[in-house]
């Protein structure tokens, strides 16, 4: 599925950083078709570079230590569930490994 201009052409993840403070980054998706590998790969790629700003210095809830594998896994979950119903099942269907 296509998805069209009419939908919200970014995506907002938030992800508190300690305890005390919350960043907001941008992911555009609007521009990609998530049903097909090429359009997911990208997406990944996006999600992989914000994460990857996002996650410096962060810690593991009730933890001293960093732990920037954690940050990383739950900001792509998080972008990942605020993408709208339909393009997250288009999304998840391209991740498939093809069979023949």
């Amino acid at each position: 599925m296509k998805i069209t201009a009419s939908l919200v052409a970014a995506l907002t993840v938030s992800l508190v950083a300690g305890t005390a403070s919350a960043q907001d980054a941008r992911i555009r998706w609007g521009d990609l078709d998530l049903s097909s590998a090429a359009g997911a790969a990208a997406f990944d790629a996006r999600v992989a570079a914000a994460a990857s700003r996002m996650c410096r210095g962060v810690k593991r809830p009730a933890s001293r230590i960093n732990d920037r594998a954690f940050c990383r896994t739950a900001f792509r979950d998080e972008a990942v569930r605020q993408l709208p119903g339909a393009v997250q099942v288009d999304y998840a269907l391209s991740r498939l490994p093809v069979v023949l």
